[in-house]
């Protein structure tokens, strides 16, 4: 044999040795050392949420078919503290045995926790009398628990797999970074312990993906924060990841589901916060601290935190999907104005935040299609900025409301060059007659640029202020700059027919049609004298 042979084979031979151990649950757990449970205890919540309705009882179950958590028999002896300590249930039974999972022997316990479990043999088709006691016993009113790894299991058994709302398939967010977290549903009593503020934690974070993974299907109640550099930008991001969630609970049948990623790290069993966000789970998954588990749902959570939060991450050059979904979201709520109004309270903290450029141009967007007055002000913001003031008049100039025709007049004098005439632009397509003396004085700008924008915004805001400036225009205009003047003059008359006002058209066209004018204005103006351009 070559010595590569030798190398590959030797190499093999470890690895397959690796893979065993990496597939096997010990024999027997580690003990847990006396510091360590000093710590679980002095950090462990004093006394229950809730009282308990009667005297409970939970299965802590921790078989590993693939990978095996070194954190089982910490989080084993923090379930049995936390149960002695707080008064809230006691753990009768730490197994690994599949035996347990028969109908006599589970009608005992009020829950089952499932610790780090990894790749469940559950099957519906070789083991149907273990997957019936199992979903039988959540079903009928009993409560399940997921730490960590619990995610990772019943790939024989969709329904199942359905149950706990999630599956693996990969963890980028790995036990040795720190992570930030944000607080999707900051009232709900399980997230009392967090005070409504997002934090960062070391952890491994598992990936959740649809369709298992749902708001729609389960209560998100905690997500990771991508708003965060270091938590976004890890290796094999995907679109999905700006969704991620972290703890959720739901209704399965009568029974409930308390699902928490935190878990994988010793350290998070001797977080004060993290045990008390643990015991409300647990005893809600009991029955015993009945919350809120209606599924917010994807179009309510993107109007919210995970919108504003997707958005500030998105730059030119990334995927569009998250944001697409936004969008979609946004269009199935058309007609609920009460949905709409969170959407875009979410797009203007969006404006309002230190989003990229792309994002904040993504706003914009949005709000040109959903936004009412409310988003006036900060629009109005950044009308004087030179980079953010385009994106800003492309939403204002279709939002109704003089509250945004006040807001850019105002911002009409506080600036100059290509961003006024920008401004003048949308009070002409906007038609608002209070700012046609501030434009006219524009009309006469050495700025030719400046100049031609006043002149066609004054044909499209008409009325008499617009009609004399124009008329004053006409006398002094570079012959360049004439043939805006007349354009705009016709578009008053037009206007004019049009409302019904023959007579003051009429005075227009034939002041139009006369010596010294060009022949295509001629025309047009004697075609409106014979009453055929008004109606066009």
């Amino acid at each position: 044999m070559t010595r590569s042979k030798v190398v590959a084979a030797m190499l093999f031979a470890s690895f397959c040795l690796s893979a065993a151990a990496w597939a096997q649950s010990p024999k027997e757990l580690r003990k847990v050392s006396d510091e360590d449970i000093a710590k679980i205890t002095a950090a462990m919540p004093a006394k229950a949420v809730a009282e308990p309705a009667q005297p409970r009882k939970m299965l802590v179950f921790w078989k590993c078919e693939t990978f095996f958590h070194g954190v089982i028999p910490v989080a084993n002896e923090a379930l049995r503290i936390m149960g002695e300590k707080t008064g809230a249930f006691q753990v009768t039974v730490v197994t690994d045995d599949y035996s347990v999972f028969n109908a006599e022997t589970l009608k005992q316990f009020d829950a089952i926790c499932l610790n780090n479990t990894t790749s469940l043999k559950f099957d519906p088709a070789k083991t149907p009398d273990r997957c019936k006691a199992l979903m039988d016993f959540v079903k009928s009113g009993k409560g399940i628990i997921g730490i960590h790894a619990a995610a990772d299991n019943f790939y024989q058994w969709p329904e199942a797999q359905e149950m706990m709302g999630n599956k693996f398939t990969g963890h980028p967010w790995g036990g040795g970074g720190t992570w930030a977290y944000k607080i999707d549903v900051p009232d709900h009593p399980l997230m009392v312990p967090f005070k409504g503020q997002g934090f960062k934690l070391s952890d491994e974070i598992y990936r959740t993906e649809p369709p298992l993974y749902s708001r729609d299907k389960m209560l998100v109640l905690m997500s990771l924060d991508t708003s965060d550099p270091t938590t976004r930008n890890v290796k094999e991001w995907k679109d999905s990841d700006s969704d991620t969630g972290i703890t959720w609970i739901k209704d399965v049948g009568k029974g409930r589901l308390f699902y928490c990623s935190f878990g994988h790290n010793d350290a998070i069993f001797m977080n004060p916060v993290l045990l008390d966000h643990y015991l409300r789970g647990i005893q809600f998954a009991m029955g015993d601290f009945p919350v809120p588990t209606k599924p917010v749902g994807a179009a309510q959570a993107q109007g919210g935190s995970n919108l504003v939060e997707t958005v500030k991450a998105y730059d030119f050059g990334q995927s569009r999907e998250a944001l697409t979904a936004i969008s979609d979201q946004i269009r199935k709520a058309y007609g609920k104005p009460d949905e709409l109004k969170k959407f875009e309270a979410s797009l203007i903290e969006v404006l309002q935040s230190d989003a990229k450029y792309a994002g904040k141009q993504y706003a914009c967007r949005e709000l040109s299609i959903i936004g009412t007055e409310q988003s006036a002000p900060s629009l109005a913001g950044m009308l004087t900025s030179e980079e953010f003031s385009d994106m800003a008049r492309y939403a204002l100039e279709r939002i109704p409301g003089e509250v945004v025709d006040k807001a850019l007049l105002e911002a009409l004098t506080k600036t100059q060059g290509k961003v006024q005439v920008g401004i003048v632009n949308s009070l002409g397509e906007r038609g608002y007659r209070p700012a046609a003396p501030e434009i006219a004085k524009m009309a006469g700008s050495s700025d030719q640029l400046v100049a031609g924008a006043a002149i066609s915004a004054l044909g499209k805001i008409g009325g008499p202020d617009a009609l004399a400036a124009l008329n004053k225009a006409l006398q002094s205009a570079p012959e360049a700059q004439k043939m805006l003047v007349y354009d705009a003059l016709l578009k008053i008359a037009d206007k004019m027919a049009a409302a019904g006002d023959k007579l003051g058209s009429s005075k227009i066209y034939v002041s139009l049609n006369k010596d010294g004018v060009p022949s295509m204005v001629r025309t047009a103006a004697m075609r409106g004298i014979a009453g055929g351009r008004g109606n066009k």
